[in-house]
This record gives structure tokens, C-alpha cells and sequence, in this order.
């Protein structure tokens, strides 16, 4: 059972039940803090709509002609009149779609499913998800000092915002390193960010909590610019980024959804909705790319006006960079294509089970789609080609790698491993030994596109040990030291050929500039020497690590 802790009487709710006010903790489940009768929902296309403080959603912004107001913009052209209001209090957020002041829900997908207790009780409020808005590049998971990896936050307090972005970005990231949910502290903050003392960030500066989840301006702040914290200016000394989306690239994900009482009045409808914010999508992305465009100068200052509390409108760029959004490509592969790793009811099986763990749904959940034909969605687009969320510079990651192997600190920027053990003296990789390896290494991929995967080839050194020990010269040392390296690098890359194989085989994309290989030979043995056959053929292995690109600006851009 998830041990929660809740701090002061400011991180309380105290919210309507059946016989009178009751006192709920933050982070209870929505369906105990949500109360609102439902009532139908199924006339016209004069609608509120929300939006949340995130850059994705300069899209719908633009599709209603710059303006919050209805009566403008494309969406207008369509027949919509829609007024938009950004709705950063989730739980206000579902109270307007259970009453139908709005018929839509605006959050991540682990924000809908926390509501899904709530919607999926009434088969007129059961949520029909239509639109993915994009992919984080713009939080983290910040550690305080001694927290070098993953596996160091077992039994440690991490400060996550209730009903916010950050359960299934924990939950994902704690699973991958070997951690469950049920490992940690969970600390509940009542803010995302800002002045309050009850945001993640807070929490962890004032020693609430051990590390926190929380938006990567807040990140950088706390690690003196997202190196490490030095105790000046705000920030926590000894303090790093632990994982960040521009690494886990394919982990929070945003979407649309709507009420199904409301979707079945008005499909054909919502699917122009739809096919609008895809060609707004492709517009905004275009000129969000021209430094001096007059388009991007209004998002801009807009978004930052009205998302940011009135900042520079710079900082409504930086907003946009930090949302790698889908467009038509990419929910058609999200929502259409069996083969993604990262497809809809993958993310859904991930958001349910960190859900669970932290207590605030009672069962599995996987929200209703729209199954639109999105061949019948490209009206107005010009841009259909498939696009990669990330592009690398493999020189410049095999540099970097190489430059922290040589000064030390390539086991300090791993945040994450995964092994494969070979056969003695061999590199072969027969796909019907090793799917199951090669299934978990693209998962790995694709939830981490964003990260430098190194490929290291290893092998074992007894046959060294031994000629060492019967007294063989220098010259013999040096030949079976070259040996073992050359086929350590070896396994590497046969390990990575296999593995492009079986992805062309299975439909899955792989974007092979991530990995990095390298050959280590008998230099860094798990066991040395092996005292049983496990551990002689534990030596016999390729590590695929993932690391850290928080200092590698000139290896990883996110388009």
C-alpha cells in the first residue's frame, strides 16, 4: 500500500459529501472530492472549452483566432463558437464537464484517467478521448543530494502535485529503474508552481521532500541551471535533475476529450473541431520556427500574457518549446498504429497502474477513443510525411559519451540500464532467444528518445586471469586484452543489428542515431574473477545505458 503523506491544514480540501462536509486529504481519489450531479449534455456548438497553462495549446488558441472569445478564427469558419478560458484547477475543470458547463476535459492523460472514477460512473459523462495536443519536453524530476539514480529514491519522500501531470511520469521512471510506487513517500503539493509554499519545488527546497516532480523552469532553478544546485539564488545545494521529459520524451502525454452524451449529438462536428486543430497544428508549428514572424510575435505574447501571468512574450516561446506536439502524424500513429510502443493503450495500461499505486483509482482504466478515419481528417494540410520526435548527432553523442568515460562520470550521468547476456566466445543474437530483450530494449527507445543510449559490448576475464597467473608475457597479455575488446565492441554492434532486424520484422520505428556503441572488453567485469558458471556468463554481456543529456546541448534537439 502506497504510504501518502499530507502536509499542514493548507494541503487539505474540505468538500461536499451525501450528510454534510467531510474533511478529504489532497490526493484523495476524485470520485470522494467531486460530488457534482450530472446533467445532459448534448445541444450546440456554442461551447466553453478549457485550456491549461502548456504551450500545445497555443494550438487551439490560434484555431480560435488568437482570441479567447468566440466568433473569430477557424474554428468560427467551421461553426463553432467557442470561448476558451485556461482551467489549471483540474478538479474545477471536471466539476464544469459532470454539470455540463463544458463539455470537454483538458489534461494529461493521467489527469483523465484520475477523473475517470468520476466520468466513467455515467455512461452521458464517460470521456471519448479526440485529440492528442503533444508530448512533454518540459518537466522533470529533480533529486536532492545523494539521489544519483533511480534506484536511490527507494524508502525517500517525492513531492508530486494531486491530480496534476507528474503520477505516470514517476510512476514510469520508478518502474524502469526497479522501483515501485510502493518503495517511496509520496507528498502531495496542492500547486504545480509559482509563489505557494505547496508546490513540488517548495516542498523540496524547504526539506518536505527528498526529490520532486515540477516543471523544468522550476528544475533549472533548484540546480543552478540544471547542472548542479549550489544553494544560491534558489536553488537546493547538491541538487540535479534526475530525469526530465527531453530525455523521457514519450512519457506525458496531452490530450482532448469530450462527453459521450455530447460526441453522439455532435460527431461530425467534433471531427471538423478536429481536423481544424490539426491545420492549426501545422501552421503554428511553421511560423514558431521564424524568429520575427508576426504570427509568432501575437502567440507569443499572448501565451505569456495570459498563460504566464503577463512575462516577456520570449517566455510564451520558450512555453511552445517545451510541447513536442503530434499533428495529424503523429496522433494518427498514436491512436492508429498497433506497432507503436508508445500507442494509446500502452500509455493507458502505464497511467492505470501508477494511478493505482498511488491510491487514487481502484482498477484499470482505458478511456474510450473517437477511432476517427484519419485519412478523412487531411483537409487543408500539406504536411503528412511521419515525423521523428527526436534527432541526434551521432558524433556528437559518441564524443560526449566518450569524454564522460575518460573523466569519470559516465556511471554518475546513467540514470537507467538494462543487460543481455551472451553465449560463450559468440555474437549472436538469434531473435527467438532474445525478442523478449529486444521488446523491452525499443520500449526502452521510444520512451527515452530523447536520451543518448549507449551500447557497451562486454566480456569476460578469466581466460586473462589465468594465462596472467601460469606467468604469460606482456606481448600474450596484450593480444587476449585486444581480443576480448574487439569482440566485446563486437557484440555491440551485433547486438544492435539484431536489433534493427527484429524492429523492421515487428513494424517499429528505431531511431538507430540514439545508440551509441561502444567495446569496454575485460575492463569492467561484474565479477572478478567468476567463482560459478552465473557469474562467468553474467561477464558476457551488453549494456544498454541511459543517460543524462542535461549538459549535451549539442547532441539532442527536440524538433
Amino acid at each position: 500500500m502506497i504510504r501518502s503523506i499530507f502536509l499542514s491544514a493548507g494541503l487539505v480540501a474540505m468538500v461536499a459529501a451525501p450528510g454534510g462536509l467531510m474533511a478529504q486529504s489532497l490526493g484523495a481519489p476524485m470520485s470522494d472530492v467531486v460530488t457534482t450531479s450530472v446533467q445532459d449534455c448534448r445541444s450546440g456548438t456554442r461551447v466553453d472549452m478549457p485550456i491549461i497553462a502548456w504551450g500545445a495549446d497555443g494550438v487551439t488558441l490560434h484555431a480560435n483566432g488568437l482570441s479567447y472569445g468566440a466568433g473569430s478564427g477557424p474554428l468560427a469558419d467551421a461553426g463553432w463558437d467557442v470561448d476558451l478560458a485556461v482551467a489549471d484547477d483540474f478538479k474545477r475543470q471536471l466539476e464544469n464537464y459532470v454539470s455540463c458547463a463544458s463539455p470537454f476535459l483538458r489534461g494529461t492523460l493521467g489527469m483523465l484517467t484520475a477523473a475517470a472514477p468520476v466520468t466513467e460512473n455515467d455512461p452521458r459523462t464517460e470521456q471519448v478521448v479526440i485529440f492528442k495536443h503533444s508530448w512533454s519536453a518540459g518537466d522533470g524530476i529533480v533529486a536532492g543530494p545523494g539521489i544519483a539514480k533511480v534506484g536511490d529514491l527507494v524508502g525517500k519522500r517525492i513531492a508530486i502535485q494531486a491530480y496534476g501531470p507528474h503520477v505516470d511520469f514517476v510512476g514510469r521512471v520508478l518502474a524502469d529503474g526497479g522501483v515501485s510506487l510502493s518503495d517511496v513517500d509520496i507528498v502531495w503539493a496542492a500547486d504545480l508552481t509559482g509563489d505557494s509554499d505547496s508546490t513540488p519545488a517548495a516542498l523540496l527546497a524547504d526539506g518536505k521532500a527528498d526529490a520532486a516532480a515540477m516543471i523544468l523552469p522550476d528544475a533549472r532553478a533548484l540546480t543552478s541551471g540544471g547542472f548542479v544546485g549550489t544553494g544560491a539564488e534558489g536553488s537546493v545545494q547538491g541538487a540535479t535533475i534526475l530525469f526530465s521529459t527531453q530525455e523521457a520524451t514519450a512519457v506525458i502525454g496531452d490530450y482532448i476529450s469530450v462527453r459521450k452524451d455530447y460526441f453522439d449529438s455532435h460527431r461530425d462536428d467534433i471531427a471538423r473541431m478536429v481536423n481544424i486543430l490539426f491545420q492549426s497544428e501545422e501552421t503554428v508549428r511553421r511560423f514558431m520556427a521564424t524568429p520575427g514572424d508576426r504570427e509568432r510575435d501575437a502567440l507569443a505574447a499572448l501565451m505569456a500574457d495570459t498563460m504566464l501571468g503577463g512575462l516577456p512574450a520570449e517566455e510564451g516561446v520558450f512555453l511552445w518549446q517545451d510541447a513536442v506536439t503530434d499533428g495529424w502524424q503523429g496522433n494518427a500513429r498514436h491512436f492508429g498504429d498497433p506497432n507503436d510502443p508508445r500507442r494509446f493503450g500502452v500509455l493507458s495500461a502505464e497511467v492505470s497502474t501508477a494511478l493505482r499505486g498511488v491510491g487514487q483509482i481502484e482498477r484499470p482504466y482505458e478511456l474510450a477513443v473517437a477511432g476517427w478515419d484519419y485519412r478523412a481528417l487531411t483537409d487543408g494540410l500539406n504536411d503528412l510525411s511521419d515525423r521523428d520526435i527526436a534527432a541526434f548527432d551521432p558524433d556528437a553523442a559518441a564524443a560526449a559519451v566518450q569524454q564522460l568515460r575518460r573523466t569519470g562520470q559516465l556511471d554518475a550521468n546513467t540514470r537507467l540500464d538494462f543487460k543481455v547476456f551472451f553465449e560463450p566466445d559468440t555474437t549472436d543474437f538469434p531473435i527467438n532467444l532474445y525478442a523478449q530483450d529486444f521488446d523491452e530494449i525499443l520500449r526502452l527507445a521510444a520512451t527515452y528518445s530523447g536520451a543518448i543510449i549507449t551500447v557497451e559490448g562486454h566480456a569476460d576475464p578469466l581466460h586473462y586471469l589465468r594465462r596472467e597467473k601460469d606467468g604469460a608475457d606482456s606481448q600474450e597479455l596484450r593480444a587476449i586484452r585486444t581480443s576480448a575488446k574487439n569482440l566485446s565492441f563486437g557484440r555491440s554492434v551485433a547486438v544492435i543489428d539484431a536489433l534493427k532486424s527484429y524492429a523492421a520484422d515487428q513494424g517499429v520505428r528505431v531511431n538507430v542515431d540514439q545508440f551509441t556503441l561502444d567495446g569496454v572488453g575485460i575492463d569492467k567485469p561484474e565479477f572478478s574473477p567468476p567463482r560459478s558458471a552465473e557469474e562467468w556468463r553474467q561477464n558476457m554481456r551488453v549494456v544498454f545505458r541511459i543517460l543524462t543529456t542535461q549538459a549535451e546541448a549539442t547532441t539532442f534537439s527536440p524538433l
